[in-house]
């Protein structure tokens, strides 16, 4: 559930970046926008069905089995937008590695959280989960922390 919740800031984050993004590298970062906006909704529809899943007792298959009965819709939320999400953030890891607009530890660290994110899901390991999101934990705080202190240093010498 926490994973549907964390949604929001990070939308306002990522919307952060791509305002970051937008200048130097204009198609690339729109079309990575529209990447993180499917893959959200992606998000959203794994943490809810986890949340469900706990609510009524499901810790088997039959859950995933159910979906069966809805190929199309079972189709475009979990195998298609499902992985968008972590593809967007290997693109965005990309796109902060040839800007250097963020350091290269925090790239290489955001990338690997963008491996391990979708790996603790499909797996649904605990400990691997944990560490996927520490790891992301930390690369956002990271990135949001040079980010928020190389803009404010701009704005302190008079730039914009």
């Amino acid at each position: 559930m926490l994973i549907a919740v964390s949604t929001v800031p990070w939308v306002f984050g990522l919307l952060g970046e791509y305002e970051r993004l937008r200048s130097p590298l204009p198609v690339v970062s729109g079309l990575w926008f529209l990447l993180v906006l499917i893959g959200m909704f992606g998000t959203v529809a794994f943490g809810l069905q986890g949340f469900f899943e706990g609510v009524f007792g499901v810790n088997d298959k039959s859950a995933l089995l159910a979906f069966d009965v809805y190929p199309a819709a079972g189709t475009v939320i979990f195998l298609l937008a499902g992985p968008t999400f972590p593809l967007a953030l290997i693109i965005l890891s990309a796109m902060q590695w040839h800007t250097r607009m963020s350091p290269r530890l925090c790239v290489a660290l955001l990338c690997v959280a963008a491996i391990a994110f979708p790996v603790a899901r499909v797996t649904r390991s605990t400990p691997v989960a944990f560490v996927a999101d520490i790891v992301m934990l930390v690369a956002f705080c990271w990135m949001a922390w040079y980010s928020w202190t190389a803009t404010s240093g701009r704005i302190r010498k008079g730039g914009a």
